[in-house]
């Protein structure tokens, strides 16, 4: 039993609930400090869930075994980069952690130019919005790292400066590709 339920039976008028492995983990230091740090690893990395990328790395920073635990693969199979402006600088910081990321979120063709360093072999889905300035480089580039990818969505606007020399590279790099959407036409 959790201590939020304990709690809401207390409220109730209920008898006080003991849950000694919960009692035993968040146990006051001798200041009268619970020591986060005792909290079991499954509990540290659902918290670690609910945040976005930023805030995940700024808890890992906060002693050894939650840097351990802020690494967990599981923490880092989806990223949503939309809220965050992602630059060189970001990405070459995220890459590590990325080895298994499996869907990608971003915002805006500087975000794409900086998400070609983050080193995801099993990356089978990207969703990029506002990229109307995205070049066929860079489009070409995401495709021959991202070798497995089945998903490459684009837009809402029109990507002006896209030709269909990337489009075929994207077929030729990556062949698992089901789904090629540009919201919005793309010039030959």
């Amino acid at each position: 039993m959790n201590r939020r339920i304990r709690r809401k039976l207390t409220r109730k008028g209920q008898e006080k609930v003991d849950c000694p492995e919960v009692d035993e983990c968040l146990a006051l230091d001798e200041r009268g400090i619970v020591d986060w740090t005792r909290l079991p690893d499954d509990t540290v990395i659902q918290l670690f869930s609910c945040l976005n990328y930023r805030d995940r790395a700024s808890l890992s920073s906060t002693c050894r075994s939650w840097r351990n635990l802020g690494a967990s693969p599981c923490l880092w199979q989806v990223l949503d980069l939309r809220p965050h402006k992602c630059d060189s600088a970001a990405a070459a910081s995220l890459a590590p952690r990325c080895k298994n990321l499996q869907k990608l979120r971003f915002r805006g063709a500087e975000s794409a130019d900086a998400i070609i360093q983050l080193q995801a072999k099993s990356l089978y889905e990207i969703s990029g919005d506002y990229c109307r300035t995205i070049t066929d480089a860079t489009l070409s580039v995401i495709a021959a790292r991202h070798e497995s990818l089945e998903n490459l969505q684009l837009g809402p606007d029109f990507c002006e400066k896209i030709r269909s020399d990337a489009i075929k590279a994207i077929a030729i790099c990556c062949p698992q590709l089901r789904r090629l959407d540009f919201l919005e036409s793309v010039k030959c």
